[in-house]
């Protein structure tokens, strides 16, 4: 059980991040930050290689870290964000992302998803999920 409940942490704190663009503006544009994870890379890197889900969800559902409803609301944002290519196949250039009308649609795709899914989730996932994240 306690290794379903750290996933699902990380998972909805990946979502917050992917799904924040001022988080992200903060963050990846911040030339003092030289920590890694403040970036495109890391970000996507998170959510698609350390939770596993880069197989569509299959892993994921049949271990039980999620559940089929749960799945629903999420597909349609995490097949576009598998999808995202950056302007000119640069993963390294924040700005250009940050300003790619793609990128924004992600986002917005994850923001409405993000609030299907804290409909669905328990208050302590819902304050994962919802959190403001500050950078120091």
């Amino acid at each position: 059980m306690e290794k379903i409940e750290n996933w699902r942490k990380k998972w909805f704190a990946s979502i917050n991040e992917l799904t924040s663009l001022e988080l992200q503006q903060k963050s990846w544009l911040n030339k003092q930050n030289t920590n890694p994870h403040w970036s495109f890379i890391e970000f996507t890197e998170c959510y698609f290689d350390d939770l596993f889900v880069n197989d569509n969800y299959t892993h994921a559902l049949n271990e039980g870290l999620i559940n089929q409803q749960e799945y629903d609301v999420i597909k349609a944002w995490h097949e576009m964000l598998s999808e995202y290519v950056s302007p000119n196949e640069d993963d390294y250039n924040h700005n250009s992302i940050l300003n790619d009308p793609n990128w924004i649609e992600v986002i917005e795709l994850g923001l409405k998803m993000k609030k299907n899914l804290s409909e669905i989730i328990n208050s302590e996932e819902r304050l994962i999920l919802e959190e403001k994240i500050n950078v120091a």
